[in-house]
């Protein structure tokens, strides 16, 4: 096992790998279909069959095909997570954190003249406080 990525599969797992892809292969095989591509359509639609067959008849031997789909799905996230948190924090939280700076306002409860940004409790600290604090 290299990166994580097991070698072998269970015949469940190689089920488990098999039917979903295959199923998502059909689904872009009819998307490409409805959309008029009928090349791409039987050629999704033939991988998904094949895809599924291997799954019902060999699910043991999809071992390396699983190890070369989850390796390209690693690759891929790989590229595509830094672009997508980038996407989120320059396009959410940069402009609310902007916005709350025009305003004055912040989501702590704390004064910019304050000598300190401790707080008192009123009450001391108890024993039955302390237990299962969370």
């Amino acid at each position: 096992m290299a990166d994580g990525i097991p070698a072998g599969l269970t015949a469940t797992e190689g089920r488990r790998f098999a039917f979903p892809v295959g199923g998502a292969f059909l689904v872009l095989g009819g998307v490409a279909w409805w959309r008029g591509h009928g090349e791409l359509a039987i050629a999704l639609a033939a991988l998904a069959v094949l895809l599924g067959a291997l799954g019902l008849l060999f699910p043991t031997r999809l071992g390396p095909v699983s190890r070369a789909w989850m390796g390209l799905a690693v690759a891929i996230s790989k590229v595509t997570t830094p672009i997508f948190m980038g996407v989120i924090f320059f396009g959410v939280i940069a402009p609310i954190g902007l916005l709350l700076r025009v305003l004055g306002k912040g989501p702590l409860a704390s004064r910019r003249d304050a000598a300190s940004l401790w707080h008192r409790r009123e009450v001391g600290a108890r024993r039955s406080n302390l237990s299962r604090q969370f």
